[in-house]
């Protein structure tokens, strides 16, 4: 929080070097674009909006050449066997979900180096078809897994 003098709270006129100061200490807390803001608890009452990618294509049979994430809510329509998605690194408390909404098994890797639950690093967790997975970051490196969700078609017949 900038700190700025006040001209009533010092009892007197300001001199320049105060009025100069109180210009670079808000030009130096200000909240700029791409910034992460750090925020207390904060409390909506009306709808939260979260990003979402609705048709990402997963690729390559390796870390290396999976298609990356980039949302939190990220929905898998096309995906062949063994292919997959790498999720975003991590910051402590980072929520990614991963549908997979295509006919076939997908792996989701961590980032590199990083690992998903008691996993070895870069190895992947499979995301079968019509599934969801949703994962929080315990730290910068590695990923836990929340819940996996099971799809059932308007029959009550399970999908994944």
């Amino acid at each position: 929080m900038s700190t700025i003098t006040t001209r009533s709270g010092k009892g007197s006129p300001l001199t320049n070097s105060e009025v100069d100061s109180n210009f670079t200490n808000l030009d130096t807390d200000k909240y700029e674009s791409g910034n992460s803001a750090v925020l207390d608890n904060i409390t909506s009452t009306g709808e939260l909006t979260l990003s979402a990618s609705t048709s990402v294509s997963a690729s390559g049979t390796v870390q290396g050449d999976a298609t990356a994430l980039t949302k939190t809510h990220n929905m898998v329509t096309t995906a062949t066997t063994n292919q997959g998605v790498v999720l975003p690194a991590g910051v402590t408390g980072k929520v990614c979900h991963v549908t997979n909404l295509s006919a076939n098994d997908i792996k989701v890797y961590p980032a590199a180096g990083g690992t998903i639950n008691t996993g070895s690093a870069n190895v992947p967790k499979t995301l079968t078809a019509y599934a969801t997975m949703t994962l929080v970051a315990s730290s910068g490196a590695a990923w836990q897994t929340l819940v996996s969700i099971i799809i059932y078609d308007g029959s009550g017949n399970r999908l994944n």
